[in-house]
């Protein structure tokens, strides 16, 4: 099939051309800054009508969209990054007939009001509306040895003295990055047997722990040698948050810190359904 990626150079974008490539695909990728002859450029701040897509969709069969940003900032607002562009890029996609995966957010649209989540819960909202031939990815926390969150990992685990915000209890469910993209390639070799609205599935680990279980699991296969552990309260983590999002470059903010707490889990079973095995352990994650 021509796939259409957008998002192709960030981090999970990089993954799926990458599997769907391998699996005899041709992609197109869909960047703000054109790098190949077959690039097309797009901007997700300004392309908010579907006037602006109808052109680019010539010819291909899938769109795959894995922009997202993790600050609001007002150079990558959110509100178009992750709600106006997409919306507009899938009501292109209805009238032209292509189909759609869609990466979004475990716990998007919910009950935690943060922008991100409440931007990519527009998207979302409005993909499943359009009862279109689709498929919605919502991963937990994705770990891949390339990824940002996964080198800020190593490197907490690695240091003698870790400090986690709290007392370290919150709930996450690691996913591993090869897991994601096999899943989407495999929906995509399978042709789409999807149902009408979208397909909506929790992309979640094969284990459920705390951030401090999660820490100490990278470390044992790090070093395999115990560290201090140090609680920081969430009213000094709410405090240090307000601090750093001054910092462009922070990933840490009120909004992340939120995210954060409240955690990211899910049942297991609809993403064992559609990757047709069990996805990886968090304890095989680092290779040494």
């Amino acid at each position: 099939m021509k796939i259409l990626l957008c998002g192709a150079t960030g981090f999970i974008g990089r993954h799926l051309e990458q599997s769907l490539i391998q699996s005899g695909h041709h992609v197109v990728r869909a960047t703000r800054q054109v790098k190949r002859p077959t690039d097309i450029a797009v901007d997700f701040v300004r392309d908010i009508d579907a006037t602006a897509w109808l052109p680019r969709l010539t010819g291909i069969d899938v769109v795959v969209n894995a922009v997202g940003v993790l600050r609001d900032l007002t150079t990558a607002p959110m509100q178009a990054i992750h709600a106006d562009t997409p919306k507009a890029l899938f009501d292109a996609c209805a009238q032209v007939g292509c189909k759609v995966v869609h990466i979004s957010a475990l716990g998007a649209g919910g009950e935690l009001k943060t922008a991100y989540m409440r931007t990519k819960g527009q998207a979302q909202a409005h993909l499943i509306n359009l009862s279109i031939p689709s498929l919605i990815v919502r991963p937990s926390v994705v770990y891949g040895h390339d990824g940002d969150s996964a080198k800020m990992f190593r490197l907490l685990a690695r240091m003698p003295i870790i400090a986690v915000p709290g007392q370290g209890e919150s709930w996450m469910q690691p996913v591993h990055i090869d897991d994601i993209a096999q899943l989407v390639t495999r929906q995509i070799n399978q042709d789409f047997a999807w149902s009408s609205p979208a397909r909506v599935v929790d992309a979640v680990g094969a284990a459920r722990m705390t951030y401090r279980e999660m820490i100490a699991c990278y470390r044992a296969q790090i070093s395999g040698q115990r560290a201090w552990v140090v609680p920081i309260p969430w009213s000094v983590m709410r405090i240090m948050a307000k601090l750093a999002q001054f910092v462009p470059s922070s990933a840490l903010d009120s909004d992340t810190l939120q995210m954060l707490q409240a955690g990211s889990f899910a049942d297991v079973a609809g993403f064992v359904e559609l990757l047709g095995r069990m996805p990886r352990h968090p304890k095989t994650f680092i290779e040494r």
